[in-house]
């Protein structure tokens, strides 16, 4: 099993709900692309990771219409093992520090060090 890339989606039922954002990790295994939700222990796959998407929202989507047939909302959470979370961290993890360098490095050509020592740095929350 090879991790191809770590993603964090947010899933709708049409109007009616729509969740906070899930953890999915993309695997290569054998001949198919995997797609496990992490918050549900939920997979599916695919020929790509778009159809392997597209089938792991089908299989979510049972997966809570199951939950609420059988009023068992409290353990709907149900996180997947321990190696797919350090997978989903690790590709998540190179992911960001890729898009930090290559920001630093687009926005640092454009100015010196002494115009970037005058200033004061802002926050934003997400």
């Amino acid at each position: 099993m090879k991790g191809l890339s770590a993603r964090r989606i947010q899933f709708k039922l049409g109007e009616i709900w729509e969740s906070p954002l899930l953890h999915v990790l993309f695997t290569q295994e054998d001949e198919v692309i995997v797609a496990r939700c992490l918050d549900f222990a939920v997979s599916s796959h695919g020929e790509n990771e778009k159809e392997a998407l597209r089938s792991l929202t089908e299989a979510i989507k049972e997966y809570l219409l199951t939950a609420i047939e059988e009023n068992a909302m409290d353990v709907v959470y149900d996180p997947a093992q321990n190696r797919y979370w350090r997978m989903f961290n690790e590709i998540e993890a190179k992911a960001t520090l890729g898009n930090l360098k290559r920001s630093l490095n687009k926005s640092f050509k454009k100015i010196t060090f002494d115009t970037v020592k005058e200033l004061k740095p802002d926050i934003h929350y997400a």
